[in-house]
């Protein structure tokens, strides 16, 4: 399906994912261990080049959770405005926060993206953050446009999304045909209400069409677990770290592996 055959998409669903009943499961799940690691190598890599000889930088996380990454740019000296609609994660981030003495350079903000052009404070951004939140939101076409009205000109957005492509791929791989069948038509991608497998996975030539729109240019593509999560975990364990990250990395740009990767990463310029 083209962007334009999917020009409806923002209209379906009903509101967007808070997650105050899952903000502890973040931690570990997605941030911690070996899946964060590889995460944290693609984007740190990926921004190097805007991040080396930078002054401050003014830089807001649109539903930037726990802090995860936003906190390391404030400690590197960045002026950080971090947003998330629940106040759960919000919490965690202040501790977090706290721990590492950044309160002078981090502002948290309790406010739903749809909000942040709303705050004359946000605006003229040198880099906008917004990572795995467009495949939780009703509208998320609209955000993209949300987002950029941040930006000063010249200035940078730094995007990641859940690939649908890789979540049929492991049904496919897993012979569960009936369940992709039953997901394509009905648009339902999720599963049961706890589940960290977003209802909204995107595919890579809708987000390209709607940065377009939008007037943002891509200037890195690379994919965020190319082949980890379709590794047997006997394997894994059986390898070193270090090496696994080496690897997605060395890959995280060459086709066919990252259009297959779990998660997308977009570094847009306007």
């Amino acid at each position: 399906m083209t962007s334009d055959g999917n020009s409806n998409r923002d209209s379906y669903r009903d509101s967007d994912r808070n997650f105050d009943d899952l903000a502890h499961r973040f931690r570990n799940r997605i941030y911690g261990g070996l899946k964060g690691d590889i995460r944290l190598a693609v984007l740190n890599r990926d921004l190097a080049p805007l991040l080396a000889d930078a002054a401050t930088l003014k830089i807001v996380d649109a539903g930037g959770g726990q802090g995860q990454f936003a906190l390391d740019l404030a400690e590197a000296g960045h002026s950080v405005y971090l947003a998330d609609i629940s106040a759960e994660m919000l919490d965690l981030a202040a501790e977090r926060v706290a721990e590492r003495q950044l309160q002078r350079r981090v502002t948290l903000l309790h406010r739903r993206l749809q909000e942040l052009p709303e705050i004359a404070e946000l605006q003229g951004a040198d880099l906008v953050i917004c990572h795995a939140v467009l495949e939780w939101l009703a509208q998320p076409k609209r955000a993209v446009a949300q987002l950029r009205s941040l930006l000063k000109p010249g200035g940078y957005l730094s995007l990641t999304f859940y690939n649908r492509r890789a979540l049929e791929f492991r049904l496919l791989q897993r012979g569960s045909f009936r369940q992709l069948d039953r997901n394509i038509d009905s648009d339902h991608w999720g599963g049961h209400p706890g589940s960290l497998t977003p209802q909204n996975p995107l595919l890579l030539e809708w987000v390209q069409d709607w940065l377009a729109q939008s007037g943002l240019n891509v200037v890195a593509h690379s994919g965020i677990r190319c082949f980890h999560d379709f590794m047997t975990p006997s394997i894994r364990e059986k390898l070193p770290a270090a090496a696994i990250v080496e690897k997605e990395l060395e890959y995280s740009r060459v086709d066919p592996y990252r259009q297959l990767a779990r998660y997308v990463h977009l570094l847009c310029r306007l």
